[in-house]
């Protein structure tokens, strides 16, 4: 719920409204690729705040944070192009703050079956949900759908005010009754059945975190411009029809991918995301029409949640903070995506998914040398 909130609706919000702000006249592309970029800002100025402030991994900023952001987002519904771009920074620290404490409290809590599928599902449906306010207000003011992604925020809030984000304690290991010596076999023993996991090494961190940073600056081109370019290319006001297609493509995703993880590994479960990543970038530009947007927008949905998860889930690598690490260069990358593709906006917005297919393929080669970088080191089957 705290990710469907903050993630899938407190971010992802502004995909199908910039669509409706485009199409009433409220603000131009490269207005909104600016905006789009300062929430991004926001979210790597929260990264880094959670980064050096570890003692924010607790309740009251948890629960702040998801406050100021619905504050954000009626601040959004105001005439002011000013106060957009302060809200949507505000907006960008809180969700930020948010996603990097539950993350790090699932990764904490998974011997204790905490099932991060389930969790990262939230983002999904929240999309989902944005998606379709977004088509059911398609012919009312833009403001509507600021208004009614407050709403939820507030009704989040209260449903996961009592959430503790703090990590969980390690348990200390028994004492033992004897020596070990005494038992060498069973003491050696590697841990029996489908829990055991190996430990990537830390030296495949940079290539993750090299990967992890391009995809944020890939996906988030066409997390921003899919809606206005299906309106675009299609019709005003379909573009977030295909948002609820990308949203319900990502609730099951997490399952899925998990159990994909499970028989092939982690890195290379995350590689396939980025391979499909790739496809979903250029569909639409050199096939087009409905058929292949539906598919862009599905596999977009069915796996930027994923490698989210499967990355995120790879940072047991020695590694101090490494969700708060991986997340601020994510941010960096959303930060400078929208902006890298400004001077392409005139010509519409075609472009941009080829340079955000292009970035998603760069960010594929690490992936991949990733994948053999855990292989020669014997940790490709790590999970967390």
């Amino acid at each position: 719920m705290a990710l469907a909130a903050a993630m899938g609706v407190g971010r992802f919000v502004y995909t199908p409204a910039l669509g409706a702000m485009t199409a009433q006249g409220a603000i131009g592309a490269e207005a909104g690729a600016a905006l789009a970029s300062a929430n991004y800002l926001g979210y790597l100025v929260g990264a880094l705040v959670m980064l050096v402030g570890r003692r924010l991994q607790r309740p009251w900023p948890f629960r702040l944070s998801l406050l100021a952001l619905a504050a954000t987002l009626a601040l959004m519904a105001s005439p002011s192009i000013a106060l957009w771009f302060v809200a949507r920074i505000l907006a960008g620290i809180a969700s930020a703050i948010v996603f990097v404490s539950v993350a790090q409290a699932v990764a904490s809590r998974r011997s204790q079956g905490v099932d991060p599928g389930r969790v990262y599902a939230g983002l999904g449906a929240g999309v989902a949900l944005t998606g379709l306010v977004g088509g059911i207000t398609a012919d009312m003011p833009w403001q509507t759908q600021w208004w009614v992604a407050f709403g939820f925020l507030l009704l989040a809030a209260a449903v996961v005010w009592g959430f503790d984000p703090r990590p969980a304690a390690t348990p200390s290991a028994p004492t033992a009754t004897r020596p070990a010596s005494a038992e060498p076999e069973r003491a050696q023993a590697p841990t029996p059945g489908p829990a055991r996991r190996e430990r990537p090494p830390r030296a495949s961190w940079p290539l993750l975190l090299g990967s992890y940073g391009l995809l944020g600056a890939g996906y988030i081109i066409l997390g921003t411009f899919l809606v206005v370019l299906v309106d675009t290319q299609l019709g005003q006001g379909l573009g977030s029809w295909f948002w609820v297609v990308a949203g319900l493509a990502a609730v099951p995703s997490t399952a899925l991918w998990r159990s994909i993880a499970d028989r092939i590994g982690p890195a290379a479960a995350y590689a396939l995301t980025l391979v499909l990543q790739v496809v979903a970038g250029v569909l639409p530009v050199l096939v087009g029409g409905v058929a292949a947007t539906v598919v862009s927008a599905a596999l977009y949905g069915g796996t930027f949640t994923a490698a989210v998860m499967l990355a995120t889930g790879m940072i047991h690598l020695g590694v101090r903070a490494a969700a708060a690490k991986l997340t601020a260069l994510y941010s960096l990358g959303q930060l400078l995506g929208p902006l890298a593709v400004v001077p392409l906006l005139d010509d519409g917005y075609t472009g941009a998914f080829v340079v955000a297919a292009a970035i998603n393929g760069a960010s594929l080669l690490l992936g991949l040398a990733l994948v053999l970088s855990l292989r020669r080191r014997g940790g490709e089957r790590a999970a967390d």
